[in-house]
C-alpha cells in the first residue's frame, strides 16, 4: 500500500511560512554547498501530490513553472469553482478520508502531503500520515503560520531517522502509529 509523507521545512519556532504565505526565511539560510536535503531522492519516491487550495495559489505566485509536472497532483477545496490552470492537476472537493483512502489503494509510488497548515491538521486528525519528515531550519522568524493550526490530536510518532546538516538544518523522519 503507497504511503502518505509530509515532507516539509519549519523554523525553529515551528512555522512553514510567514503569516503572508512568504518563505523568504528559508532562502536566507547559507547554502554554500547547494544541499537538498534529500529533496530530490524524496521527490523521486512520489508520483503524487497532495495540498490544499492557498498551497496550491502560494506556488502559482512564485512565477516558476509547476514544479510538480511529473506527479499527480490533487487539490482540496470546497470551492467548486476554483481554476485549475497546472499539468496534471485535479481539483477535490469530496472528504478528504474517503478519497486518500481510495488514492492509497492504488498502485504508484508514494503520496506527498505538501500542505498547508490546515489540511495536515486535517490529515493527522483522520489517520491519513504515515510518515513524516520534518527539516528544521536553523531560524527563528517569530511568528507565522504553524506547522499544526486549529486542534491537532494527541498523535505519538516514532523517530526513524535523523540528518544533520552543516547548515544547520536538522532532518527528523518519524512514522506515524
Amino acid at each position: 500500500m503507497r504511503k502518505v509523507k509530509l515532507y516539509i521545512a519549519i523554523s525553529l519556532d515551528g512555522f512553514i511560512a510567514r503569516k503572508n504565505g512568504a518563505l523568504d526565511w528559508l532562502e536566507g539560510i547559507p547554502n554554500p554547498n547547494k544541499l537538498d536535503y534529500g529533496y530530490q531522492a524524496f521527490y523521486d519516491s512520489i508520483d503524487t501530490v497532495l495540498m490544499g487550495r492557498v498551497t496550491y495559489n502560494e506556488i502559482l505566485g512564485f512565477g516558476v513553472d509547476w514544479p510538480y509536472g511529473n506527479c499527480q497532483s490533487v487539490v482540496f477545496s470546497r470551492n467548486k469553482s476554483l481554476k485549475i490552470s497546472t499539468p496534471k492537476t485535479q481539483l477535490i472537493n469530496e472528504a478528504v478520508t474517503a478519497y486518500v483512502h481510495r488514492l492509497k489503494q492504488q498502485t504508484g509510488k508514494d503520496i506527498w502531503l505538501v500542505g498547508g497548515g490546515n489540511l495536515l491538521t486535517s490529515f493527522l486528525n483522520e489517520g491519513l500520515v504515515d510518515e513524516m519528515i520534518i527539516a528544521i531550519a536553523p531560524v527563528v522568524i517569530g511568528e507565522g503560520l504553524p506547522l499544526f493550526p486549529n486542534v491537532p490530536q494527541e498523535t505519538t510518532l516514532e523517530l526513524v531517522d535523523t540528518t544533520s546538516y552543516d547548515t544547520g538544518f536538522v532532518s527528523l523522519t518519524y512514522r506515524v502509529n
